[in-house]
């Protein structure tokens, strides 16, 4: 009988290739739509960018835009902040400590602007595309939810939810304005983004969630 291993499978080299031949397709698209655009892009400058043909760019993509998802699920990634932390500040909320967890979060949005613009250009021309494309929850939503709920800032996951996409708004709209280029004061969009937080944060802390409904006492 053969000695037990505990093997673990590993790709084969040509599953290897292809998923390299992937990516380097995907990173030429982000260079090709940064040059010229989404709408103006096309399939012929990608695969050339990325030293493949067009045979090989439809072994791995059927159409331009499902590139698209590709980018979204890259951006996800720099969108996933310590909101363990961030719970642990709304405990005892601070504008200051709110305003530098903010600030850390602005420096990812370089590398996921570029990612995200041509998926924000194609979304705002094709409906469908932006129904599959941008989920119905800001980014950074449900594990902020998740945080109010273990701060106690908020008492179910309703009320959390409600506010996690307050509290997202606004950062939503200028990663947004700073995917097509345009200026954002970051410095003192933290400070505001933080005092909001932090407003509502003690204003929901102040606030006990009542359990029931208070009985009037009984005379003897």
């Amino acid at each position: 009988m053969p000695p037990y291993r505990n093997a673990v499978a590993t790709p084969s080299l040509r599953a290897r290739q292809k998923a390299a031949t992937r990516e380097l397709i995907v990173d030429a698209a982000v260079l090709v739509f940064t040059d010229r655009g989404y709408e103006d892009s096309r399939i012929d400058e990608i695969a050339a960018r990325a030293g493949t043909s067009r045979a090989t760019f439809y072994l791995h993509f059927r159409r331009k835009s499902d590139l698209l998802f590709e980018l979204a699920r890259r951006a996800e990634h720099y969108f996933e902040s310590d909101y363990r932390e961030l719970a642990d500040l709304l405990r005892d909320p601070e504008v200051e400590e709110i305003r530098c967890w903010i600030a850390r979060g602005f420096g990812c949005w370089v590398a996921a602007a570029a990612l995200m613009r041509p998926v924000f250009e194609a979304a705002d021309r094709d409906r469908r595309l932006a129904n599959q494309l941008l989920p119905d929850v800001l980014p950074g939503a449900r594990p902020l939810a998740r945080a109010l709920v273990d701060a106690a800032v908020c008492p179910d996951e309703s009320t959390s939810e409600a506010m996690a996409m307050v509290f997202m708004a606004p950062l939503f709209v200028a990663f947004r304005r700073r995917a097509f280029g345009r200026p954002i004061d970051e410095d003192r969009l933290a400070v505001l983004v933080a005092q909001s937080w932090n407003a509502l944060a003690v204003e929901h802390l102040r606030k006990p969630t009542p359990l029931g409904p208070v009985e009037e006492p009984r005379g003897p």
